[in-house]
This record gives C-alpha cells, structure tokens and sequence, in this order.
C-alpha cells in the first residue's frame, strides 16, 4: 500500500469517527412508492397518503408492507441534517416544505422502517410526481 493510500485511509476512517455512525435511515435500501397526498399533521409529525403503487426497491418487513387503494400513514421529520430529515421536492426540481404539498397531488415517497418505531414506515424523501402531459414536449424522447 502506498503512503498515500494509507494517509487517505486513516483520514477518512478520522472521519467517521468525529461523524458518528449514519443513521439508520440512511443504511437501509429504501422503498419507492407511489401515492396520492392526503394530508400533514405537523405536531405528530406524519403524512397520510393513498397508495397507488406500493413499491420498489427493497422489500420491506411484513408488517410494514402496503397495499394499493389503502391509505398509508408515513414518520416524517421536518428539521435537521439533510441525512437525518424528510426531504421534499416539488414538480420544478426544487427543494419545498410539508406545507407546498397539496391534497390529491401524486407523489413519490421513499421510505424505509423506521428505526425509533418497528411498526412505523420513515419518509426519508417526498417527491412531486410530474405526469408526462406536465413535462412539456420533449418528455419521453
């Protein structure tokens, strides 16, 4: 091993160790689903949607998983770091709030269990699904 290799080896291992361990929430494999908004509760800090598609990705525990047509309550969490939040993306690519999203909009939601809660489902990120009749001409080419 060079001596290079071995300074950019411990450097980065210094790192992790002044970082800490990532949170459980950005270890795991996420899961995609497909959903309708219904609504944000701030104070118990969830979003409640309708599933239209229940996933991609890794498979979630049987608990945890969902099913089409069923409304689906989410754990989100609105402040901290952007590996520790529930990030939201709106339709033009920007970053927005809980409050930007609104009932019966499609979404993308990634989530994964959540690490507090067994019996919970994390949003890590809550993206704006953009039809095809939204994206202009060129889409699909």
């Amino acid at each position: 091993m060079h001596a290079r290799s071995v300074v950019t080896s411990i450097a980065i291992l210094g790192l992790l160790v002044l970082v800490g361990p990532l949170p459980a929430a950005a270890q795991g494999k996420q899961i995609q689903t497909e959903a309708e908004f219904i609504s944000y509760d701030a104070e118990a800090g969830t979003v409640t949607v309708k599933v239209r598609k229940p996933g991609k990705g890794a498979q979630p525990p049987r608990n945890l998983r969902l099913r089409r047509g069923e409304e689906a309550q989410f754990n989100v969490k609105a402040e901290g770091s952007v590996l520790t939040r529930t990030t939201v993306k709106l339709d033009d690519g920007t970053a927005g709030s809980f409050e930007d999203l609104q009932p019966g909009r499609k979404l993308q939601v990634y989530w994964l269990p959540d690490p507090k809660d067994e019996n919970a489902r994390f949003a890590r990120s809550i993206s704006v699904f953009v039809p095809a009749e939204e994206q202009g001409e060129d889409a699909g080419d």
